[in-house]
């Protein structure tokens, strides 16, 4: 944190590299690290993690000595499928965080003057809502972590026909699946994220749906499903 104190004091501090991480985990998504895109569509990496670059826009991230806490939002570009795919898989995205961290260029892995240590933050934020969607773009209203207003118990979200229960992951290094993370206690026979036996283990996942969990199971089994199937619906 020393080379960023002095690096902030002198008169040319080199330029300023804004990272996001959007973290699904919670409702059993992935984790999405991302930057916006520079005029070489060029990504960065930053203490050994790849941020891809990304049409984003954003605001009201910044703290004020004004009063009450900004109403941050966050707008993605929606054509090249990925964010599209995460909200048709796993709703609006409510409840998940968006990280942000910054550091300057300089300090960036590859960088003569690399230092992992050397950034600001991380800001934490929460999804609250998504404002708009269309095929172009879609955009999410935010709260600060600092904003504890509206905060809800139980902190688990009641969700009706998605499992929220983290899967196993395929580790390619070992050639083995992980399960250190794994909510789900599922052991068996690979499937794919349509429900499709494969043998690809690579293309290893799960529907997340009563359907997926009876597949692996058996309907007439006791089902680990992470969802509440038995809410009902409220117009």
């Amino acid at each position: 944190m020393a080379a960023l104190s002095e690096t902030i004091q002198s008169p040319a501090p080199g330029e300023l590299v804004t990272m996001f991480q959007l973290d699904t985990s919670s409702i059993g998504g992935p984790i999405q690290h991302f930057c916006p895109a520079n005029e070489n569509n060029a990504g960065v990496t930053f203490n050994g993690v790849y941020y891809t670059p990304a049409d984003v826009s954003y605001s009201g991230f910044e703290m004020t000595g004004t009063g009450g806490q900004a109403t941050p939002k966050l707008k993605l570009a929606n054509t090249n499928g990925v964010f599209q795919a995460m909200v048709n898989t796993f709703g609006d995205l409510v409840g998940c965080s968006l990280i942000r961290i910054r550091t300057f260029a300089q300090y960036l892995d590859g960088a003569a003057e690399a230092d992992p240590t050397a950034f600001f933050g991380p800001d934490i934020f929460r999804v609250e809502r998504k404002t708009s969607e269309n095929p172009i773009f879609i955009e999410w209203e935010l709260s600060s972590s600092l904003d504890n207003q509206g905060a809800m118990i139980p902190k688990r979200m009641v969700i009706r026909d998605t499992c929220t229960w983290r899967y196993r992951s395929w580790n390619v290094s070992k050639s083995a699946f992980d399960y250190s993370k794994a909510q789900c206690p599922y052991t068996g026979a690979i499937l794919n994220d349509m429900d499709q036996t494969t043998t690809d283990p690579t293309q290893d996942g799960c529907g997340r749906t009563v359907n997926s969990c009876k597949l692996r199971f058996g309907a007439s089994n006791p089902l680990p499903f992470g969802g509440f199937p038995g809410v009902a619906r409220f117009q």
